[in-house]
């Protein structure tokens, strides 16, 4: 889809750079307003609208939807469009607009409300060191926009490789001074071909916008090739990741404590983000920042370095056990 595309009576929410998201279910209409948190359109009665709207993106990307394609995906350079069809919905047509604007949403300043200073510029020193992260959160949380926030801090000689399925990441068009290398996968080239075929591409970091399945062996792998890992993944919490990682694992017992192991001594941090809203906005936070590493015994280890609303003493970079972790200089 083009970014002329007439979205109608739409216009005014897809236009407002503080709405993140717009979903219809059938009888209401809500959005995401960076500010004044989640809430309804109201009165919202332009069901038929929606019902044609529907059909237009659909004829629009040239793809079937209705009951024997009941689901459509699309997407503009900035906007990521999921439809589900009224006959697999009780409540009725089900549509989903999410904004990947090319821009940071992030500010310093903004990142004073995430988690104290002192959080914020560990992270930038386990950036600057190319140290292996990942965060978790729930869908919305706002992960994608803190993976931009941090990619901040990459230099722009280190060559920065991104891998998604829809393009959220837009490294190249927020830094195209920098040496990127975006690629978008398909039914045809999948996870694990991206991230070989980016391991011959001579990647200092390898940034797959989500973890999801058996491309996380391949993800850790690469990491022993000397590329850099910053990437997203479902869990409970940044405790949780590394046995998230083994349960996405083909053919893995997932109590193997050799692959735990692995796991911890290949990821260097984990960092949980949580959304709140209500009626008076949205704030989002880091609710927990870890630190995995062996022990001397070879064991796997979880340092708690930051948890939200708890007394937390404030950590340096260069306290945390070493582990081939390397500044750039």
């Amino acid at each position: 889809m083009n970014d002329d595309f007439d979205f109608g009576i739409l216009n005014p929410w897809i236009r407002d750079d503080q709405i993140t998201d717009i979903n219809y279910n059938g009888k209401q209409c809500w959005v995401d307003h960076l500010g004044k948190g989640r809430y309804p359109i109201e009165p919202f009665t332009a069901h038929d609208f929606m019902q044609a709207f529907a059909y237009k993106i659909a004829n629009y990307v040239n793809l079937p939807f209705n009951i024997s394609s009941p689901i459509l995906e699309a997407e503009t350079k900035e906007l990521r469009i999921s439809m589900l069809h009224q006959s697999v919905c009780r409540s009725g047509l089900s549509i989903s607009i999410r904004k990947t604007p090319a821009f940071l949403r992030i500010s310093d300043l903004m990142m004073k409300n995430y988690a104290p200073n002192w959080v914020i510029e560990l992270l930038k020193d386990a950036i600057k060191a190319r140290s292996n992260i990942l965060i978790s959160g729930l869908p919305g949380s706002g992960k994608t926009e803190l993976v931009k926030y941090l990619m901040k801090s990459i230099p722009a000689y280190q060559r920065v490789i991104t891998i998604e399925d829809s393009l959220e990441l837009r490294y190249g068009e927020i830094h195209p001074h920098k040496d990127h290398v975006m690629i978008k996968i398909s039914p045809l080239f999948d996870y694990e071909a991206a991230i070989k075929a980016a391991l011959r591409q001579r990647p200092d970091w390898i940034c797959v916008s989500e973890v999801r399945g058996r491309e996380v062996m391949q993800l850790i792998q690469s990491c022993s090739t000397g590329a850099s890992v910053l990437s997203t993944v479902h869990a409970e919490n940044a405790t949780a990741i590394p046995q998230r990682l083994l349960h996405m694992m083909p053919d893995v017992d997932v109590t193997n404590t050799n692959l735990l192991a692995l796991v911890h001594s290949t990821l260097d941090f984990g960092l949980h983000i949580e959304i709140q809203s209500s009626p008076k906005g949205i704030r989002r936070k880091i609710r927990e920042l870890v630190y995995y590493h062996l022990d001397e015994h070879f064991k796997p280890k979880t340092i708690l370095i930051y948890k939200d609303d708890e007394k937390n003493p404030e950590i340096n970079f260069n306290e945390l056990p070493n582990k081939g972790i390397h500044r750039e200089t």
